[in-house]
Order: structure tokens, then sequence, then C-alpha cells
């Protein structure tokens, strides 16, 4: 889950003058129409010392967005700098940078503007001082600006169209450096006494399904949550710290800075509304209520405010009181392996 800087430019300029690095690619999974980028750097681009990270970084850089429908374009310029610590290996960054995978198509999915630090050997991100934002190039170049409110209509609610104004709206910052803390929380959605499936994908920009992922074969892997589905799913352009690699309802709490994050900001980044009274197009009324359990126990006040931790099973839950008879206060599969919690390993050693 690790976020890169730049891109291996193909250099092409005439003889003598300085070279011009420069990668093209289309894009056609995460927008509802074909991206094209394209990416021109004058700067050498240095590798980081680490089979582990394997990132690069680049100057000033210039990334066009086109939407190959209509033509519309957008220029981001990238202007910051960067330095290397021969010492230690670690990077420094500084200024306004736009960042987007090494590998990959490079579609930009953040910007950051000040002073930050890739800490080495493990390469920690550091540094409060660089003001991250989320980049939705989709947004950049659509006909119109993408609407971000959470659908209020009724299940099944899919993956939102725009993924990366999705998480922005939820106040969320995709992954950038190594993980400090991976913690799993299950969610069961249930309307009407039937439930409702949390897709895969959820606060990924375009999802890409990896087979069975990080699974034993089966009979094993039937047993354990993110593996029961069979489908795993990585963000191929960025990846929210919360993010539903399956449709189990396992949702991954996957930092790689210290914070809090909430039951609300989950269905913001899937775009699915959630407030005291209603889910989705369901509102209490008429003899039913929407009730939030955690463990069993109902949330009294606002359940957006509920603060994930590592392996709480959560129940949200609309319709009448036969509805709420079983609710689950435990989960019955395995749990998958995270790192940082109770009786789990470190995730930086």
């Amino acid at each position: 889950m690790l976020v890169l800087l730049a891109a291996v430019f193909i250099a092409v300029a005439p003889a003598g003058s300085p070279s011009t690095h420069v990668s093209q690619a289309v894009d056609t999974a995460l927008c509802p129409f074909p991206l094209a980028i394209t990416v021109t750097s004058r700067d050498e681009i240095q590798q980081g010392d680490t089979t582990a990270l394997r990132f690069r970084f680049t100057g000033p850089s210039t990334i066009k967005l086109r939407n190959a429908s209509t033509g519309r374009t957008a220029i981001l310029d990238s202007s910051g700098s960067y330095a290397k610590d021969t010492t230690t290996g670690s990077f420094t960054f500084r200024g306004h940078r736009v960042w987007f995978w090494s590998a990959g198509k490079h579609v930009p999915f953040m910007s950051t503007d000040g002073k930050g630090r890739l800490e080495a050997p493990y390469f920690v991100l550091s540094g409060a001082d660089a003001h991250p934002r989320v980049i939705d190039p989709c947004a950049l170049v659509a006909a119109s600006p993408p609407s971000t409110q959470p659908a209020a209509t009724r299940a099944p609610w899919r993956l939102p169209a725009f993924a990366l104004s999705q998480i922005a709206y939820a106040g969320l910052i995709p992954l950038t450096g190594k993980l400090i803390r991976h913690d799993h929380v299950h969610v069961d959605v249930i309307v009407n006494g039937r439930r409702v499936t949390i897709p895969a994908g959820v606060g990924m920009a375009e999802p890409v399904d990896r087979g069975p992922g990080p699974c034993p074969p089966p009979p094993e892997s039937r047993s354990i949550g993110d593996c029961a589905p069979g489908h795993y799913f990585s963000g191929e352009v960025a990846t929210s710290p919360l993010h539903t690699h399956t449709s189990s309802g396992i949702v991954h709490i996957e930092s790689d800075r210290a914070g809090t994050f909430t039951l609300g900001q989950l269905f913001d980044e899937w775009g699915v509304r959630f407030d005291s009274s209603c889910v989705g197009g369901y509102c209490t009324g008429g003899g039913r209520e929407l009730r939030v359990f955690v463990d069993g126990k109902r949330v009294s006040g606002d359940p957006r405010g509920v603060v994930l931790t590592d392996r709480q099973e959560i129940a949200v839950v609309f319709g009448g009181l036969g509805d709420v008879r079983s609710v689950p206060s435990t989960y019955a599969k395995r749990w998958p392996v995270g790192c940082g919690g109770p009786g789990e390993q470190a995730c930086i050693s």
C-alpha cells in the first residue's frame, strides 16, 4: 500500500538539448470517460535505495489531463523540489508537489504544499506542514462538477463514480507512506431484515480485482473473512486509509499517519447518506427506526461519530423491533492478519 511520486519517463529531446522526460497513457477505468495523462519533466529521476519501496522522485513537472470524450483539459504544475539524505536514505520534499504512482498510468491523486519527509529505512511519512489535498483528475475535466452529496436512495448502493472526490468529501487523505496501523472492523448493514452488501473497492480509486489476494488455498481460506468471497480488490490509482478489499463487510483501517477514523467517514466515501435517523433512503418513522450497535451494544447519540477500533463488530440496522432481535455482537469468521493491534506484530519492526 505504498504510494509513489513519479514515473519512469522516456527521454525524448534533440541532440545537445536538455532531455525531456515524457510519460503518456490513457486510463479507461477511473472516470466515467477515458482519461488521457501526459507527464513532462526536465529533471533527473532518482530511485529510492530500497527493494521494498521502489518509488521515484522527480523535480518540477507538468501533468496534462484530457477528457478523451470531450477534449476538455486541465494542467497541473508540480513545481516542488526534493532532496535525498545520502547518509540515511531519507527523502525530504518541499513546495507544491503532485503525487501519483510510479508504476501504472501515473494518474495524479494528491498534492502537498510545504515540507515533508519520507524517513528511511521504512519510509514513514512525517511532516505536518505538507498540507495534503486530494486531487480528483476526473472532476477536473468532467463536463460539470460532480456532486458529492451521499445518496438518499434505496439499496443496493454501488461504488461512487468519482471515488477521489468522495474520499475528499469524507475528509480522508490517500496513503503516501509506510503503514503504522492496520486494523479491521466488520460492518453489517441490515435493512428490513435483509443484509445489504458493502461492495469491494470502497475507498479505492480504480479498484482492480487481484484474485484471491493474500489468502491461503481452500478450505482454510473459506474461514477467513476477506478470503471467503474469493475476489480481492486493490486500488490502481490510490487508496484511502478506510477501504474494503472484498464484499465480506470487513473494513480495513490502514493508516500511514496518526489519526482517528469514524463510521460516518466510511459511509461518506461510499457515497451513502448516514446519520442518526437515516441510512440511504431509509429513515426513522412509521414504526421503523435506524439503530446502530457496536459489539452488540446500541449506540446512543449520532452514530456517525463512532470511532473505529480493531476487531469491532458494527451493525447498522433499519427496521422494526423484530429486525433487532438477533443483532450480531461478534464476528464469526477469522479476522485477516493486521498489525499494531492487541496480540499482533508491530507494523514497523
